[in-house]
């Protein structure tokens, strides 16, 4: 069977087309943003998100991980499992979210005055965005990508409403673009809550269970904390190694591979179940490497927007981000070594059971992108953080993809 035609395809395809609705959706709030906001708010707004996100995916991310990999097994255990993931969501999330406010000032203080209001109100995105991935978590568990991607465009296009209406009424502003994204994950969270069954808060939380839980969550928490930085860092950094406006051209830059990004979370979301459900490590060879002829010639559809990243950047943007038409081109590089590497990444974590791997390999992306980005920034500006991105995207796709291959070779 030609890889197009397998069920992994047709599942990929719901995700995709669902998760291009929402990339449409987030690119015309992003896009307006950026443009009325201009590039100097633009990055003060990006920066103050992507610091929120950053303590979010921190530990939500390996929860949700967890969540799945458990669920997806359907036995009697399985509602323990999802209780105790419930829980460490709602009790972590309202923690994280009371620290990280009352951390906002001296934050702000340390890398631009201008974020100080912008941080307290991204505070309360902690707790809405570990309680929203939790209906979601339930859906990929139980491979209803349909449900679960109509979830995902659901929440980009309340967002783009709720930008649509600060903005008609004056009232578009750093501040109110961040109101815009909460008040779509809360609605979001509200429509999840409807699709899934609430019965697994009557099953008992043993000792066993959250042991079995910790066993897998620990690795996976310590490499998304990993994850999260390095996945964020380069906000915060290149607002700290240069100004708000090279920030902003910089991230202007970088919205234009929300596509990438939603394909390769969308084929992590098909894979994940497949990996942690196979009944042992041929048939996840196998499919990982029928995955990966897929992903190759979806990240190489990446390069197609070199030779119209100018008018791109004019037409979207706008003459004020200029700068951002040779940030695009040195990008589009490193994200198809991201979309490449898709299969790869849920091989070793999901099948191979590498979690302590997959956590040594994020420090060491961690530390080579804010290498590059203290090396190259001050120099180049967004040229330079593009650069950082792209080389560190590369080498650590290609690592992950020769580590997969190295433990299908010992494994034979």
């Amino acid at each position: 069977m030609k890889p197009w035609q397998t069920r992994t395809a047709k599942d990929s395809a719901i995700v995709t087309v669902g998760m291009g609705l929402s990339t449409i959706f987030g690119a015309l709030s992003i896009f307006a943003i950026a443009r009325f906001l201009g590039p100097a708010d633009f990055g003060i707004y990006v920066t103050a998100l992507a610091i929120a996100v950053i303590v979010t995916d921190s530990l939500e991310l390996a929860i949700s991980g967890s969540i799945v990999k458990f669920a997806s097994r359907a036995d009697e255990r399985a509602a323990g499992f999802i209780k105790y993931g419930f829980y460490l969501k709602l009790i972590l999330g309202l923690g994280l979210g009371l620290v990280f406010w009352l951390l906002s000032r001296p934050l702000a203080n340390l890398l631009s005055s201008e974020l100080i209001k912008p941080l307290a109100v991204a505070a309360w995105f902690i707790p809405v965005l570990f309680l929203t991935r939790f209906p979601r978590s339930l859906l990929q568990a139980g491979k209803q990508f349909l449900k679960d991607t109509s979830l995902e465009a659901g929440t980009s296009l309340f967002r783009l409403l709720a930008v649509i209406g600060f903005y008609l009424t004056g009232r578009l502003t750093v501040n109110s673009a961040l109101a815009a994204f909460l008040l779509g994950a809360l609605v979001t969270f509200l429509i999840g809550s409807l699709m899934v069954s609430w019965k697994f808060l009557k099953a008992p939380i043993t000792t066993d269970t959250r042991n079995h839980f910790f066993s897998f969550q620990k690795w996976m928490t310590l490499a998304y904390v990993v994850a999260a930085i390095h996945g964020r860092i380069d906000n915060p950094l290149v607002l700290r190694l240069s100004s708000p406006e090279t920030s902003g051209l910089y991230q202007a830059a970088y919205r234009f591979f929300m596509p990438a990004l939603q394909l390769a979370a969308a084929l992590s979301l098909v894979f994940a179940p497949r990996f942690a459900s196979f009944p042992d490590l041929k048939t996840s060879r196998e499919y990982m490497f029928k995955a990966s002829r897929l992903t190759l010639a979806l990240g190489l559809l990446v390069l197609t927007i070199i030779p119209f990243a100018r008018r791109l950047v004019n037409l979207i943007f706008g003459a004020d981000y200029a700068g951002s038409i040779l940030p695009v081109q040195i990008l589009s590089l490193g994200f198809v070594a991201f979309v490449a590497g898709a299969p790869f990444v849920a091989y070793l974590i999901y099948a191979a059971n590498q979690t302590k791997l997959f956590l040594l390999v994020n420090l060491l992306q961690l530390v080579l992108l804010v290498s590059l980005d203290f090396a190259l920034v001050p120099k180049l500006g967004a040229i330079g953080a593009a650069t950082a991105t792209s080389t560190t995207l590369i080498t650590v796709n290609l690592l992950m993809a020769a580590l997969a291959l190295l433990d299908v070779k010992k494994k034979n």
